[in-house]
């Protein structure tokens, strides 16, 4: 299997390049979606003058107006592509799914990846993160986005993207709900031993070499022969995860040392909003056998409530599914899940106001 996997991703190499470059949109609108491609300005942190640029895909229903937009934050080593992935849109977008539903959404790549920009890897932390997506928030309800004002806002993490989603409710306390995926506390010693074997230098990758500033060490990426650790295999599409390997991105060392500090108690208790666990099964970095119990979501809703005092908690297991649930055969499983659980919160939330 993993041979198969890694001959299909030298065979889908020359796409990585296309997209970096800019010359393949991933996830192309269809005609009863609109979208476009925006950049924010940003700062890193308070009282920072606004030097760089968030990127994001901007999509909204062409048929009727959206008054809710999704926020869609990637993990380590992943774009916007995740959200709106390129082979077979229609079945792995939660873009489209999103937008078919009646939601506007911006598919961001986080600062320090992708189309957006690169500074320093030591300032690209877990706060520079939250910080510049609460300026991404700001500006959607401003209508500096398209022109377009938004009175309801949700982050939807996936991985590090959920915890970069939790600490902004946290500080800027300015969204309206949360969907952490790929999402939970326990870190167990099984997950610690396999992170520890997913780095590679980004300099081995040419790619994302020209990407990140000259000479600066502190951006990393993963190994190939890793990304599959991501998934249930046997329920993922060989093509699927040769063209993740191919698109994959980077992190930094600043993301690595600072992402547990959305967990600590000071900041999931200052979260308000309702949130929404969704978790693969068989994800081995949230649901490891000797850290949380995934086997369904019951258990996994019983497992993070107490983290967070005081907010409504849903969770959902997907079954079959590993770290990457939107890249699994089942992905609109998890699709449906997600926008379910945002139409009865966002209806309760109305009739309440």
């Amino acid at each position: 299997m993993l041979h198969r996997i890694l001959r299909a991703a030298a065979a889908v190499g020359v796409l990585s390049g296309l997209l970096a470059t800019g010359q393949v949109t991933a996830g192309a609108a269809e005609p009863s979606t609109h979208c476009r491609n925006v950049t924010v300005p940003v700062s890193l942190s308070q009282g920072q003058p606004a030097r760089y640029r968030i990127w994001g895909r901007f999509c909204t229903p062409v048929n009727r107006p959206a008054t809710t937009v999704q926020v869609l934050i990637p993990g380590l080593n992943y774009s916007h592509v995740y959200w709106d992935f390129p082979f077979r849109p229609g079945h792995y977008s939660y873009v489209r799914h999103a937008n078919s539903a009646g939601y506007a959404t911006f598919d961001l790549d986080r600062i320090g990846l992708g189309h957006s920009s690169h500074p320093a890897s030591s300032e690209v932390t877990l706060e520079s993160n939250a910080h510049t997506v609460h300026q991404v928030v700001t500006a959607l309800r401003g209508g500096a986005v398209a022109g377009r004002r938004f009175a309801t806002v949700m982050l939807v993490g996936h991985s590090y993207g959920s915890e970069i989603a939790k600490l902004e409710a946290a500080v800027y306390r300015d969204v309206n709900a949360l969907v952490l995926t790929g999402s939970a506390h326990a870190i167990s010693p099984t997950t610690e031993q396999l992170l520890a074997r997913l780095g590679q230098p980004v300099d081995q990758v040419p790619r994302l070499a020209a990407q990140v500033p000259a000479g600066d060490n502190g951006y990393v990426t993963v190994q190939d022969v890793q990304r599959p650790e991501f998934y249930n295999t046997t329920n993922a599409d060989p093509r699927v995860i040769a063209r993740d390997i191919a698109t994959k991105e980077t992190n930094t060392f600043g993301e690595i040392m600072t992402i547990g500090d959305a967990d600590a108690p000071g900041v999931t208790q200052q979260i308000t909003v309702p949130i929404l666990i969704a978790d693969g099964a068989d994800d081995r970095l949230a649901c490891a056998p000797d850290a949380t119990d995934c086997s369904s979501a019951a258990t996994l809703a019983a497992a993070e409530r107490p983290f967070y005092p005081h907010s409504r908690v849903d969770a959902v297991v997907i079954p079959h599914a590993g770290h990457a649930i939107n890249l699994h055969r089942n992905a609109a499983m998890a699709y449906r899940s997600i926008i379910t659980w945002t139409k009865r919160i966002l209806a309760t939330r109305a009739s309440a106001e």
